[in-house]
Parts: C-alpha cells; sequence; structure tokens
C-alpha cells in the first residue's frame, strides 16, 4: 500500500531536484506558476502539502516533464527498460484519461 506522505516526499523532493536545477528560487517558481504565496512551494517541497491537478498540470508545462517524472525515487537508478515501462503506462493513463473525457 502506498502511504501519502512517501508520495508528498517523492514528490516534493523531485520538484526541489528540477527547482535547483534550473537555478529558480521558490519564489520565482511561485511566480511562474501564478501562486499566491511561495510558501506553497516550501510546503510542497518539504512534504507537508501536496498539488492540485492544475497545479501538477502547471509544473510540468513548466519543467517540460511527464508527471510520472515527479513521481519517481529521488536517488534511486531506473534503466532505461524500466523508464520505457513507466512512461508507457503513462500513455495508456493518458488514453484512459481522454475516453473519459469524451464530449
Amino acid at each position: 500500500m502506498v502511504r501519502t506522505n512517501n508520495v508528498k516526499n517523492i514528490f516534493g523532493k523531485a520538484l526541489k531536484d528540477l527547482r535547483e536545477s534550473r537555478g529558480i528560487t521558490q519564489e520565482q517558481l511561485a511566480e511562474c506558476l501564478d501562486l499566491q504565496a511561495y510558501q506553497t512551494i516550501s510546503l510542497i517541497e518539504n512534504g507537508k502539502s501536496f498539488v492540485t491537478s492544475d497545479l501538477l498540470e502547471k509544473i510540468c508545462k513548466f519543467f517540460n516533464v511527464e508527471p510520472y517524472v515527479l513521481f519517481l525515487k529521488p536517488n534511486q537508478k531506473y534503466t532505461p527498460e524500466t523508464l520505457d515501462e513507466i512512461s508507457k503506462i503513462n500513455n495508456k493513463l493518458d488514453e484512459i484519461y481522454k475516453i473519459i473525457n469524451k464530449k
């Protein structure tokens, strides 16, 4: 079973790593994501809060990453085959989403 706190911590660490790799502050990221307070980024990065689906989409667009990237365990080495399998699952989820949201 997945523990919510583990997911929040993994996501927060991934977000922090992405942010720091771009050399931007929490304040700058918050501004780019149209957030009212930079503390929101701090809370997410420290596993104290989580993102909405809208914020997840903004983060992925800003960093140009697929959502699953933010749920990979930091400092764990993934083989190209594993990442490929995860990507395939992500694509299937996209297909399901499109089917569900057909009008």
